[in-house]
């Protein structure tokens, strides 16, 4: 097992929740800047073990918004409410009051 998972498995599971969700959108960032690379230079699509192939798919998508200002009747039969179960993470302060993550700073 690496030191690292091992490392964070010590931490309480919001701790733990917050730095994988980091590391998740850090490593997100680096998929953007690589597939730019890729887009940009043809010659950078070869590796050692893998080979990067640019390919350009046709798919179709519904523009809900208009779909619905021109027929919201129609729309409406269709439409259906879902309970959706997420975790959402608040911060803890030093002296231990709960605040907004996106203000709390390392």
């Amino acid at each position: 097992m690496p030191t690292d998972v091992m490392t964070i498995s010590n931490l309480p599971p919001p701790d733990e929740l917050a730095d994988v969700r980091a590391k998740i959108k850090a490593l997100e960032q680096r998929e953007a800047e690589l597939k730019q690379v890729l887009f940009s230079d043809p010659g950078a699509r070869t590796g050692v073990a893998y080979l990067a192939e640019i390919k350009t798919v046709s798919q179709q998508r519904t523009d809900l918004k208009e779909m619905r200002a021109c027929y919201p009747d129609i729309v409406e039969q269709f439409v259906f409410p879902v309970d959706v179960t997420r975790v959402e993470l608040r911060g803890i302060s030093e002296d231990g009051e709960i605040t907004n993550l996106r203000r709390k700073t390392s």
